[in-house]
């Protein structure tokens, strides 16, 4: 290719590229025309009529209504496995055992020292029977020393009165007198032999208290190894399905400050629940009548739909922003979602049928010459007489919703955790003990596991004892009130026309005409041309002025 075919080529691209350029412009100057009108220098949207929703966004994790962290209290070795991932379990059923020798031996030898301290009673026993038999013996000896004294006694006053008369020599008097004193200390010795032998007694029975005691002890020894013994056998507390297993045959736990971590059981996989971390800002419009749809990454073109059974008061704070955590029941029969899923959620807090909408483009759009102030006194000029207007729908709109709300019995839920919801106790709410093994028509796999339904439709584990209806329960968001604005529509001399409006609820793009002077069809004006063809100098560079 020459020099001169290759300028010849690039100057005919050129014109190719400006030609294009004058057929865009053109096609857009035809378009605006027959939009906006030959002589409008104003973008405008239509006032419509549908539906509108007032949608909270928010994040969550699946999860299992009850999970369970199977752990073991002893340390030793893992000889056995009896359960995998995925496997489905029952409470009571063996899961893991551990090396049990170690404790056998320490059973052994506890019940070698019970043995040892119920010898030690016998023997205390029997040194006590010998010390009561030496205190009777002790007695009769007393008894006879005093039977001898008082003899002596009696020999040596018949000596002294016979000494007096002559009759005896003072030599037998003296004798008789030294067998009566004589006698008499064997007396006091008798009553020190008493003394001696009641004291004995009472040392021996104290000392089989302790005998005793010690027995007890011995026993509660060989009941906490024959405890730690069991143990070493590791059972299931809950029914459900094995999420996760921690170890392996031959590894070795250790149980120290904390119990190792053995199995994760989730107690019934049909019924899930979703933690949703709700801003502080939109938790005020949370009640538990909303309906909450979710879909989450594994399944990208389904929804599920959920329903919010708490709002609980601990709140988080991450980098200065609050918020709360909403927990929302799902019914997962057909066990698609699984715990740990990350999920995408809506509630819907407000929703309005067939009401007029108008775009946000146009509540936030305000004329060059019009200045802020004047804007908000054009605002408030009217703001009194829309309001009453606006109060006047909100009241038949509360009737309505009052009545769908009567209307509503349950068709989603079971009517027990509605009635939970709301405050009510169902008949059988008080007194009901665990229910395990209840579920008509589970799925394949989970037949026979599922935990009955409890108090106010929720699920508990065994060993949960709380009353579901004894929550808190917080009263449902207060309807939102209307708020003034001002639209401004195209006039017959072709400038900006202001019309004060009451705006209700908004889904972000469009907002709720409550009362004021727009129709449906009517048009209103969401962007400048002219301002913006001033700013960037032609028809090219116009904008909108949001």
């Amino acid at each position: 290719m020459t020099f001169e075919q290759l300028k010849q080529g690039v100057r005919a691209r050129k014109w190719l590229v400006a030609a294009g350029v004058v057929v865009v412009v053109a096609i857009l100057s035809v378009a605006l025309r027959g939009q906006h009108g030959a002589d409008s220098n104003y973008v405008t949207a239509p006032v419509t009529r549908g539906a509108i929703r007032n949608v909270i966004s928010a994040t969550g994790t699946v999860q299992a209504v009850v999970t369970v962290q199977v752990g073991s209290q002893v340390s030793g070795q893992v000889m056995a496995l009896y359960a995998d991932y995925n496997s489905v379990v029952k409470q009571g059923q063996l899961l893991a055992q551990i090396d049990p020798r170690n404790f056998q031996a320490q059973v052994e030898n506890a019940k070698a020292s019970l043995a040892s301290a119920q010898a030690h009673v016998q023997t205390v026993q029997a040194d006590l029977v010998t010390q009561e038999a030496n205190l009777q013996s002790a007695q009769a000896n007393l008894d006879a020393a005093r039977a001898t004294s008082e003899n002596s006694q009696l020999i040596m006053k018949r000596d002294q009165a016979l000494v007096q008369k002559g009759v005896l020599d003072q030599g037998t008097y003296d004798t008789a007198r030294t067998q009566a004193d004589s006698d008499r200390a064997k007396v006091e010795q008798a009553r020190a032999a008493i003394k001696q032998a009641a004291a004995q007694i009472n040392g021996d029975r104290a000392n089989l208290a302790q005998a005793r005691a010690q027995v007890q002890q011995a026993r509660a020894q060989l009941d906490q190894t024959q405890v730690n013994l069991q143990y070493c056998q590791i059972y299931s507390p809950v029914n459900g399905v094995v999420i996760s297993r921690d170890v392996d045959v031959g590894q070795t736990v250790a149980a120290s400050l904390s119990a190792p971590l053995l199995f994760l059981i989730a107690n019934d996989l049909t019924k899930m629940e979703v933690a949703a971390s709700v801003d502080e800002a939109d938790i005020g419009q949370i009640s538990t009548s909303d309906p909450v749809t979710f879909n989450v990454d594994a399944y990208p073109n389904r929804t599920f739909v959920g329903r919010i059974k708490e709002v609980r008061l601990n709140s988080q704070s991450v980098q200065n922003v609050v918020t709360y955590t909403v927990i929302i029941s799902v019914d997962n029969s057909d066990l698609l979602l699984k715990p740990a899923m990350t999920a995408n959620i809506s509630m819907v807090a407000e929703h309005r049928d067939n009401v007029l909408k108008v775009s946000n483009a146009a509540l936030r759009f305000r004329p060059p010459n019009v200045s802020p102030a004047e804007e908000a006194r054009i605002e408030r000029g009217g703001a009194e007489g829309v309001r009453g207007g606006a109060e006047g729908m909100r009241g038949g709109a509360e009737a309505m919703r009052g009545a769908a709300e009567g209307m509503r019995g349950g068709a989603e839920f079971p009517a027990g955790h509605d009635r939970g919801a709301r405050g009510g106790r169902p008949a059988d709410a008080r007194g009901a003990g665990v229910a395990a093994g209840s579920g008509a028509n589970p799925p394949s796999g989970m037949a026979g596991i599922l935990t009955g339904p409890e108090p106010g439709g929720q699920v508990l584990a065994p060993g949960q004892k709380w009353n579901p209806d004894d929550k808190i329960l917080f009263p449902p968001a207060a309807p939102p009130r209307g708020r003034p604005a001002v639209v401004w529509v195209v006039g017959p001399n072709g400038q900006p026309k202001p019309v004060r409006v009451m705006i209700g609820i908004t889904d972000g793009a469009n907002s709720e005409v409550l009362s004021g002077a727009l129709h449906e069809g009517d048009r209103v004006i969401t962007g400048d041309m002219a301002a913006g063809m001033q700013r960037r100098g032609g028809p090219g560079g116009f904008r909108f002025r949001f």
